[in-house]
């Protein structure tokens, strides 16, 4: 009974894609709405939904040289959220996708991972995708219309 409990719970929440720019803001920020979204990802309000791709992506940007100098102590936050995003959310292993952003083809990664893993929400501040506005049924939203839309936090 527990395990389906659980099965209902999880399938009720929104599953969402955060694009790696979204997740690179929530590191570096300590407030915003990437990190809002992040912190209800992290209160189990909304399930992140990730691929390998993902998480390496944002370890590479986080470890460039400017972005380690500019920001003090960001090893720390870059570990501790590669360790969430490896243990509690969606790890997906998306099949490759026809060219959908012929602009940028590495936002096809992006929208391949929302794609394996059923989910309701890609959030982006690439303008590539935001040009989309949805992927098959998956709404395509900018961090700010992801918080007031879908968290209901107040517009700042």
């Amino acid at each position: 009974m527990r395990f389906w409990r659980f099965v209902s719970i999880v399938l009720r929440k929104p599953h969402v894609v955060l694009d790696t720019n979204v997740l690179i803001s929530a590191s570096i920020a300590e407030q915003g709405y990437s990190t809002a979204i992040l912190r209800a990802a992290r209160q189990r309000r909304i399930l992140l939904v990730v691929s390998p791709y993902i998480i390496q992506e944002y370890a590479a940007v986080m470890h460039r040289p400017h972005i380690i100098r500019k920001y003090q102590g960001i090893e720390g936050r870059l570990e501790a959220l590669t360790r969430y995003l490896n243990v509690h959310t969606i790890l997906v292993e998306p099949q490759t996708i026809e060219r959908i952003v012929p602009d940028d083809p590495k936002d096809d990664a992006i929208l391949a991972c929302a794609l394996a893993g059923q989910a309701h929400y890609i959030v982006s501040g690439d303008e590539h995708l935001q040009k989309l506005g949805a992927f098959r049924s998956i709404k395509i939203l900018t961090p700010r219309d992801f918080a007031v839309q879908v968290l209901h936090l107040s517009r700042s």
